[in-house]
């Protein structure tokens, strides 16, 4: 993913469009201060995502768009382009793996809209984010190091400086999703909270519209139910008026015998129906029994056959069985007649070869025999020279170590002078140190006991700062919230303000011919007389109606010219409109006196007030006001109005406060006078609004001045605690230092006391030894003496004793050898007789085996032969039990067959009678029917039937009974307990009281809406549950990615320190190891020839060329596709910019290198430099050039390379 090219146009000085390539694996940008080389590197960071203006060197994001110089305009948006090479797509997300270049544009407008495009589509914010995420590129990632901020790696918090080691393992994604998925946890936590909440809502409203709904459902169904027996009653007594008065007595005798016959000939037909159903039955029964009975016979028939083929398999297994084992036996006693043969064979030669053997052992034991006589006699020899030799050789070591004894004394004794002489020496300097160790020990434990109580006083004062700290966070986040609070309401406030300032600057509301007069915008034009004057919100309605359409009449500062104004309105025909003097020359003054008046409160006893006094308005619009408003009084409402007019008789307007209106001429003028009254609401909230805002915006500038106060006593805290820590830290480190040093001086101490005193105890052992050396050396002298005369006596005798032991030995040699070859003889026997026996015992072996196989073989055949014959018994009894089955099979289903027949035939008969009967009873049903009209129908009169029908109108809200009659005539009369029952129901009804009719719909709705948020809650769970999940898998990935790569650079950082610096030791430390997501990561360097105790105490060329160190130990581990040092070199010397250069180049073959410079070795190490230039003021400008083509340039000319080639 390397930079390809860079595209600006309008970004800070690069006004005109400009093109940097960086094709090439170095590249430089050099140029003169101030010239713009670093907006090149600020282009990149704001391309890829930046949303700092500080870390872009501004104080708005706005200040990244050019501003403009002597010659030129300011331009109205920046636009950068970012390309780079897709050259592994395998990390590239999926929608741009098929892109051979990635184009990434940001575009911002001095209107603060910002666009992000990639390859030209638009996307968002944390689309360009995503792209980068892992890569090792980012704003924040280790690949941009600003100019002046290498230093700022060292001296970085260890928690700030983790985020090079985060950025290099590739968990930075997995923080960015683990903080979306937070995001989404404290989301989907708010709307369980939510959820939790409705639900138990919906639990307890679920509870009373349960109730309200079953006593709906109560109630309906006795209301239906009560109709329903109300119109059955009414229905049947129609019904029995209309019989009595149509029907004849003959004709209910005729349906009476009717009736007897039916039933009659139903009954007997019944009989006889019942007669052929228990024959039918009698027939299902027998069917079934036979169905059971073939098909036990059937299945019967089956299992006798499976077991006549599994008899067959067996008895052709027996028989294959058998031919294989007499063929195996025959075999077996072929086998038998060989070894047999052999076993003979192998006896005979046994027999001969213990016979030779028995020869060969006689003959070898008289060899032995003779070699054991000559052995005894060369021994004795042999034995008399060595206790010979012993003796001298006992004698001569007596004589050497007599000689070596008094060397021994004499060394021995020097050794003990000298020694005497040198413990003496190292006493008395032991001695000398101890009183200087005791001095040093006493300056030890002062600087201990002081740095430990100056330990508990700073632990102490960092507590207390640590409290402070927590309480400031806790007031600056109760600040915030207040300031968000104060801001969002004055936002609000504002905009409803802004919105109803342009609804009155558009004059919305206003008549076409006021709107015209206004637009004119003349000096004498003072507005609408409604923004003159304001009411009291109870008493708006009241000057709304009194005014009406005079609130749109146009007030002027002169009335000829305003008179002059709507005449030139009518020329134009622009409208009508209506002008009042802002200074009339008639005021109406107080006429109307109301009752209670003379208490000096402008109000009457009975409720009625004068409205001038009530309004407000300008002092210097008090005559248009009283001009327009008089002495009009308001009262409560219309009754207040009468009674005022009749008792007062005042030549007064008087209104209402809902805004009727009753004129001084008698005329009433009310109704709706909602315009006029929006009108003055509108004006009054302007100007409400207005206050408020004013006192929010007071109140907001009060909380932001808090506010930073708050941060200002938050940073100055966090710093003095910084300090406090830092100063912590360096007197624990002094503290284990003088408590090491104490240590080490008490042990060297107790070392030179306990030595002092073996030195005093050597000294008096050292003086016994030298007396008791001078004793034994004198008898060593006479000892030695008297060996040296006997050792000449004993060389003598052992001369003729090696003689003797000589021809001895000669004699015992010659008959060892004679020896050694009947023993040759007598192994070479005794081996072939082994081997045979061994061979016999193999033989005898087999035959007992091949025994054994037989016995097994015939016994097999024994009991084949047997289940033979048990299994060809089987098969027989089995094939006559087939047959018996069989036959069985036959007769069961030709039994089946018959009674199959029979059912058939009753079946059939049954339902020829079910259906006779049926006709039979339709015919009895309907003259029982035709009976029960006529007879309920006698002796009913028509003025019953009217009373009734009358009745069903009125309570049925105008039911005609005849129309409902058709639906309850075929049901039973109505007894008393239909009546009683009628009672009851009304009863019931009228106990119930009020009933919710729509609780039942309400009670659904609830329950499908309490399932609904049941099952979101479930969801809500369970979607809680899988981003804890994946929070703790991210967890676990992110700990061990992290721990891999710190271990990774770690390694790579201590390899390459010393070599940057050419010696010298560092490593990275962490500050928390329990805690792998967390830990900060402390830098532990040691440069060549210094002991350092703080980091701090680096040169700035050491913290740079550290900081390099620690950033190229990153690359090597996990290189990032390019990577930009904006003057890194700086504070480094000749022979460190030679390494830093030497360092890059070994590392272009994994990344590509764009640098910012003004050192001229490093201009001469890159492949392409691009000169930045200001040719015009303000205005920078883009030269490049490659350096070998230059240096061959400068070669050609001069000789050298030139480093001027860009200018």
């Amino acid at each position: 993913m390397k930079i390809k090219r860079l595209e600006l146009q309008g970004f800070k000085s690069f006004v005109d469009r400009t093109v940097v390539s960086f094709e090439h694996e170095i590249m430089g940008i050099v140029g003169p201060n101030g010239c713009g080389k670093s907006n090149i590197v600020d282009a990149i960071r704001w391309c890829m995502g930046e949303q700092s203006a500080k870390h872009l060197r501004g104080r708005s994001m706005e200040d990244v768009i050019f501003n403009g110089s002597e010659s030129r305009t300011p331009a109205d948006f920046a636009e950068v382009t970012l390309t780079f090479e897709n050259d592994d797509p395998g990390d590239m997300p999926l929608e741009y793996k098929d892109y051979a270049e990635i184009a990434v544009t940001r575009r911002l407008h001095r209107s603060g809209d910002s666009e992000y495009l990639i390859n030209k589509t638009p996307v968002r914010l944390k689309d360009i984010t995503d792209l980068f995420l892992g890569t090792g590129v980012g704003t924040k990632a280790y690949s941009i190091v600003e100019q002046g901020k290498i230093g700022l790696i060292v001296s970085a918090k260890p928690e700030d400086r983790r985020l090079l080691i985060e950025e290099a393992a590739g968990i930075t994604k997995f923080k960015s999703r683990k903080k979306q998925a937070e995001r989404k946890m404290e989301l989907t936590q708010q709307n369980l909270l939510r959820v939790g909440d409705i639900i138990g809502e919906l639990e307890r409203s679920l509870g009373s519209l349960k109730r309200q709904a079953a006593k709906a459902e109560r109630y309906i169904a006795y209301r239906g139910e009560l109709e329903d027996l109300q119109l059955h009653d009414s229905a049947q007594k129609w019904l029995e008026l209309r019989g009595w008065i149509m029907l004849e007595s003959n004709e209910v005798e005729r349906l009476g015998l009717e009736a007897d016959e039916a039933r009659n000939t139903l009954a007997a037909r019944e009989g006889e129906l019942d007669a052929a159903r228990q024959d039918a039955h009698n027939a299902e029964e027998a069917l079934e029994q036979a169905n059971t009975a073939a098909f036990a016979a059937d299945n019967e028939a089956r299992a006798e056959e499976a077991a006549i083929e599994r008899a067959k398999d067996r008895i052709d297994a027996l028989r294959r069985r058998e031919t294989q084992a007499e063929g195996e036996l025959a075999e077996i006693a072929e086998q038998a007649g060989t070894l047999a043969t052999e076993r003979a064979a192998v006896d005979a030669d046994i027999a001969i070869l213990e016979e030779g053997e028995t020869g060969v052992a006689n003959a070898v034991a008289a060899e032995e025999e003779k070699l054991a006589t000559l052995s005894t006699e060369s021994e004795d020899a042999e034995r008399v020279v060595v206790e010979l030799r012993q003796v001298i050789s006992q004698a001569r070591e007596a004589i050497a170590a007599s000689e070596a004894k008094l060397e021994g004394f004499d060394r021995r004794k020097e050794d003990l002078v000298h020694r005497e002489e040198r413990i003496s020496g190292e006493r008395e300097q032991r001695e000398g140190s101890l009183l200087e160790l005791e001095a040093r020990m006493e300056q030890l434990w002062l600087a201990v006991e002081d740095l430990t109580s100056g330990k508990v006083t700073t632990e102490e004062d960092r507590a207390q700062m640590e409290v402070r700290l927590g309480e400031l966070r806790h007031e600056i986040a109760e600040s915030e919230r207040l300031l968000d609070e104060a801001k969002a309401e004055a936002s609000k406030k504002r905009s409803r303000l802004h919105a109803l300032s342009e609804m009155h600057a558009r004059n919305e509301g206003v008549g076409a011919g006021a709107k015209a007069l206004i637009e004119t915008k003349s000096e004498t034009l003072a507005g609408l007389l409604a923004d003159r004057v304001e009411a009291p919100v109870e008493l708006t309605p009241a000057l709304a109606g009194l005014l009406g359409s005079h609130l749109e009449d146009v007030v002027v500062e002169d009335l000829e010219r305003g008179v002059a104004l709507l005449a030139d309105l009518a020329t134009k025909n622009k409208g009508r409109a209506t002008i009042v003097a802002r200074h009339p020359a008639f005021v109406a003054g107080r006429s109307a006196r109301l009752p209670g008046d003379g208490d000096g409160d402008g109000e009457g006893g009975e409720g009625a007030l004068r409205l001038v006094d009530h309004l407000r308005y300008a002092p210097e619009d008090e005559a248009l006001v009283r001009a327009v408003i008089g002495d009009t009084v308001v009262v409560a409402d219309v009754d207040a109005a009468l009674a005022f007019r009749a008792e007062t008789r005042a030549d007064v307007e008087v209104v209402t406060r809902d805004g009727t209106v009753f004129h001084a001429d008698g005329r009433v003028s009310g109704g709706n006078g909602e315009a006029g009254a929006h009108m003055l609401d509108v004006r009054r909230e302007m100007r409400e609004l207005t206050d408020e805002v004013l006192r929010l915006e007071a109140l907001v500038a009060d909380r932001l001045a808090h506010h930073q106060t708050l941060r200002t006593q938050i940073g100055e805290t966090q710093g003095a605690l910084e300090r406090a820590r830092q100063q912590a830290h360096q007197d624990e480190l002094a503290l284990v230092h003088a408590e090491k040093d104490l240590k080490n001086a008490e042990a060297e101490a107790a070392q030179h006391t306990g030595r002092v005193a073996e030195l005093a105890a050597e000294l008096a052992e050292l003086h016994a030894k030298i007396a008791t050396a001078d004793a034994e050396r004198g008898e060593a002298q006479s000892a030695l003496d008297q060996a040296r005369e006997g050792l000449a006596g004993l060389e003598t005798r052992i001369g003729e004793a090696e003689t003797s032991a000589t021809e001895w030995r000669e004699q015992a040699k010659a008959q060892q050898a004679n020896l050694m070859e009947r023993k040759v003889a007598l192994a070479g026997a005794r081996e072939k007789l082994a081997a045979s026996r061994t061979t016999l015992q193999r033989l005898a072996q087999s035959e007992l085996a091949l025994t054994e196989r037989s016995q097994r073989l015939e016994a097999e055949l024994f009991e084949g032969a047997r289940e033979l014959g048990a299994t060809a018994a089987t098969l027989l009894k089995h094939k006559e039990q087939r047959e018996t089955a069989l036959a069985a099979a036959k007769a069961a289903q030709d039994m089946l067959t018959e009674a199959r027949g029979t059912f058939e035939r009753f079946r059939a008969d049954l339902g020829e009678r079910e259906a006779g009967l049926k006709d039979l009873r339709t015919r009895a049903d309907e003259t029982r029917a035709a009976l029960g009209q006529h007879e309920m129908a006698l002796r009913e009169r028509e003025l019953a039937m009217e009373h009734l029908l009358a009745g069903v109108r009125e309570k049925f809200r105008g039911l005609d009974l005849a129309r409902v009659v058709g639906d309850y005539h075929l049901r039973p009369p109505p007894d008393p307990e239909s009546r009683a029952r009628i009672a009851e129901l009304s009863g019931l009804i009228d106990r119930m009281g009020s009933v919710n009719l729509d609780a039942t719909r309400e009670y659904e709705e609830a329950e499908k809406r309490y399932a609904f948020y049941t099952t979101q809650k479930q969801d809500l769970d369970k979607a809680l549950a899988d981003l804890e999940r994946a929070i703790q898998q991210m967890n676990r990935e992110s700990k061990k990615m992290f721990t891999d790569t710190f271990t990774a650079v770690n390694e790579r950082f201590q390899k390459l320190f010393p070599t940057m610096f050419r010696g010298g030791r560092a490593e990275l430390r962490l500050t928390n190891p329990e805690d792998m997501l967390e830990t900060g990561i402390d830098i532990i360097a040691q440069p060549p020839g210094k002991k350092l105790a703080s980091i701090e105490l680096m040169s700035g060329g050491e913290k740079a060329l550290t900081a390099v160190s620690l950033i190229f130990a990153i690359f090597s581990i996990r290189p990032s596709p390019f990577c930009i040092l904006d003057e890194v070199d700086a504070p480094l010397d000749e022979a460190n910019v030679g390494r830093y250069c030497e360092a890059i180049r070994e590392m272009t073959d994994r990344s590509q290198f764009i640098l910012i410079t003004h050192i001229k070795k490093t201009m001469q190490m890159v492949d392409i430099l691009h000169g930045v230039t200001m040719g015009e003021p303000g205005v920078s400008r883009l030269v490049s050039v490659k350096v070998s083509e230059a240096a061959l340039a400068g070669k050609t000319t001069t000789g050298k390379v030139p480093t001027t080639a860009v200018a």
